[in-house]
């Protein structure tokens, strides 16, 4: 897929209003389903742990690949390795950012938003393709307990 920087800005604006539509509907089915034993994923709201543990059983069962999943590396990684500055976090402040959630579509939108003001066709290809994963995986099925 090539995107050409004249209409990244006006292809990903027009997809981001379908895309936002998605993920309210995706939003409403994953709290619906919530409460009759069925996990459903929720990337507006994940810690980077879950983050982690996540996209790494999406991988192993072939519903994202490794080049979707390339724009969440850094929202994912440990807080040590994000950490700017001498030294590292305590181990009480990596654990409680390692354990915060965030809004996957709202940091991969802007990302996007940035790379198209750079003129950095290839960041929006490669966030807009995570972003795309994410949406279509949002409030699919996670797991379900059968002993609910």
């Amino acid at each position: 897929m090539q995107i050409r920087s004249a209409s990244v800005t006006s292809s990903y604006a027009a997809q981001g209003a379908n895309r936002s539509q998605k993920t309210e509907s995706a939003s409403s089915a994953s709290v619906a389903n919530g409460g009759a034993g069925v996990s459903a994923y929720d990337f507006s709201s994940m810690s980077p742990a879950q983050m982690r543990n996540t996209v790494n059983d999406l991988i192993r069962s072939g519903k994202m690949t490794l080049d979707e999943s390339g724009g969440l590396l850094g929202m994912m990684s440990p807080p040590a390795s994000r950490w700017a500055g001498s030294g590292g976090p305590s181990a009480e402040e990596s654990d409680r950012l390692d354990n915060q959630p965030f809004d996957a579509f709202a940091t991969l939108r802007a990302g996007i938003t940035g790379a198209q003001s750079r003129g950095d066709d290839r960041n929006v290809e490669a966030l807009g393709k995570t972003l795309d994963a994410l949406l279509r995986l949002q409030g699919t099925t996670a797991s379900v307990d059968i002993r609910a």
